[in-house]
């Protein structure tokens, strides 16, 4: 991938990062795409990878307020959750997406991120189309803080990029993070930088709540966001309407809410003279 590199002393580097981290700033910012979509309102999401039935339907309650909201989301976007909220910022043409990797630039591409998120059956997505929209009209912007050459995903690399990308957010979405997950101890260090984070009031989630990370529920997140700056998008201006997006047929989408579904059971009919 071709790519530039943001140095601190650069007028073009994420203040947010300067502020929060002073000298502890990243030397190098690799990037591809447009910088500054970091300018925007922007939410960072991190989950754990072990989130479960429960996780997934109260994030998806979370998510059907959420996608109201002006905002540029940023994540690795590994997790289920994580690529679920990740197909949501497409979702709007008034969202826009950075794409934080754990890989060097000189190996990750559009394509090869895009491999891990939308692999059969989530290949015929309709966000699909317009991520490769977006990547090919540079709309999209990719980060990366390691050295370029790097092809593997390594664990410190993959905490200083979630941890980086919370630090670049104005909000930070935590749908799951159990003790001893990588994610429960990020929501740590994001509460000791006063970070403004956030996750759903499940019981799940009852360890985050017990750190002081607020849950909410679809009616109850609307204060915490406007509060904390965001803006409702502009109506009329979804890529797809939500019908969409979320009432394909059960065989193209990976739905967090399945309609329920009962086999309907025949039975031959007895003769007058057959035994039970």
């Amino acid at each position: 991938m071709e790519y530039k590199i943001v140095t601190p002393d650069d007028s073009k580097y994420p203040q947010k990062l300067i502020k929060r981290l002073d000298n502890k700033c990243p030397d190098k910012i690799y990037y591809s795409g447009q910088l500054e979509l970091l300018d925007h309102y922007t939410m960072a999401v991190i989950c754990s990878d072990k989130s479960g039935g429960i996780t997934l339907i109260d994030t998806n309650q979370v998510l059907f307020t959420l996608r109201e909201y002006e905002m540029n989301y940023i994540g690795g976007w590994y997790s289920v959750i994580e690529t679920e909220i990740f197909r949501l910022s497409l979702f709007k043409k008034n969202t826009t997406t950075t794409l934080f990797s754990a890989k060097g630039l000189n190996k990750e591409t559009y394509e090869s991120f895009l491999k891990d998120r939308f692999y059969p059956p989530l290949h015929e997505f309709p966000e699909r189309d317009e991520y490769f929209r977006r990547a090919n009209n540079s709309e999209l912007l990719m980060l990366s803080v390691i050295n370029p050459d790097e092809t593997r995903q390594l664990r410190k690399n993959i905490m200083e990029r979630n941890w980086l990308s919370c630090v670049l957010a104005d909000i930070v979405f935590i749908p799951y993070g159990p003790k001893s997950s990588k994610t429960y101890t990020i929501a740590k260090r994001i509460r000791e930088a006063d970070i403004p984070a956030f996750s759903t009031d499940s019981d799940e989630c009852k360890e985050l709540h017990k750190i002081g990370i607020p849950g909410f529920n679809r009616k109850t997140v609307k204060d915490f966001l406007e509060v904390n700056g965001a803006k409702l998008a502009v109506p009329g201006e979804n890529i797809n309407s939500s019908e969409e997006v979320y009432n394909k047929p059960i065989s193209q989408q990976l739905s967090f809410i399945k309609e329920t579904h009962q086999t309907e059971l025949k039975f031959k009919k007895k003769s007058k003279n057959s035994n039970l």
